[in-house]
């Protein structure tokens, strides 16, 4: 049966305070050692279990068996546990090293350079949290398109250090996604960063693609702005690398043509088809980074 996208948290709010707890009071390595139990825990779950599977089975189809699956999902599982983490002495303690080679730097400011903006796309894989709170490597004002449910107990960086979030959020359930915002920002030479793994809001803003031997839906509004504005698009993942570090990888980068106003969305299924053939790159090189938990392929994938 098909499970579609709730945005309730992994975790509930009982796990999150243990997470700051031991963060707070342990320290990073301490709250590393706790998680390998608790992910047990929480793996051993049946219904955490199915969340992780619908992406494993397709990640590892050759695998077979329950056992195999059980250790994929608990290795998936501790990894975003420790990516927690991680974000959670970012924001108590402010600790925390992503790395970008000077090449990636140098690309960004030429782009940015150019004075129409830069539209990122990223997905939700690796330290996508995490870097939604330090986009220090890039200068300029910083937007997030994003949707919060009131099933999401995460807390952002700055919301762990009481401080003021570097990024400002665009919420994609609002009218128009959040349209006016988002072409606001791009006139004043902004940075936005999209979520290109899942659609926002109507369902009529997506298109489907190939990922992992079967067609998801993606949108394409992002890609649709970007010509509309002629606004570089720049494909970025964050992979975790263990104790604060995280990389900064630009995946691929480009320009998307004007395709007219009445175009349909499947005109715009080439640049789809760019993202998601380097998301399928990442997960390729870093299976137990992927992060969503429910079903893409069968299942509405709103964000």
């Amino acid at each position: 049966m098909a499970q579609n996208w709730t945005g309730k948290s992994l975790g509930n709010n009982f796990f999150q305070f243990l997470l700051r707890f031991f963060v707070k009071y342990g320290g990073r390595h301490i709250a590393y050692f706790i998680c390998y139990f608790v992910v047990l825990a929480y793996t051993l779950h049946p219904s955490v279990l199915k969340k992780a599977s619908f992406y494993l089975k397709r990640r590892f189809a050759n695998r077979r068996g329950l056992s195999g699956l059980f250790i994929d999902a608990y290795k998936l599982n501790l990894t975003f546990a420790k990516i927690l983490i991680d974000r959670a002495v970012f924001g108590i303690w402010g600790d925390i090293d992503i790395i970008s080679s000077e090449q990636d730097r140098q690309l960004c400011k030429d782009l940015l350079a150019k004075g129409k903006g830069l539209i990122i796309i990223t997905a939700h894989c690796g330290c996508w949290q995490t870097a939604m709170s330090a986009f220090d490597f890039m200068e300029g004002d910083k937007y997030v398109v994003y949707h919060k449910t009131k099933e999401d107990v995460d807390k952002h960086a700055h919301e762990l250090s009481g401080g003021v979030s570097p990024v400002k959020f665009i919420e994609s359930a609002s009218f128009c996604g959040g349209a006016i915002e988002i072409m606001r920002a791009l006139q004043n030479k902004g940075i936005v960063c999209f979520m290109g793994d899942r659609t926002y809001g109507a369902k009529n803003n997506s298109l489907a693609v190939d990922f992992l031997g079967a067609k998801i839906k993606v949108p394409y509004s992002p890609y649709r702005i970007a010509a509309a504005f002629e606004t570089p698009v720049a494909v970025i993942f964050f992979p975790y690398k263990e104790n604060g570090k995280v990389d900064s990888v630009i995946a691929k980068t480009f320009f998307v043509e004007d395709k007219g106003a009445k175009a349909k969305p499947v005109a715009y299924l080439k640049e789809a088809e760019k993202f998601i053939q380097s998301l399928q790159t990442f997960v390729e090189k870093y299976p137990y980074q992927f992060f969503n938990y429910y079903d893409l392929w069968t299942g509405d994938n709103n964000d």
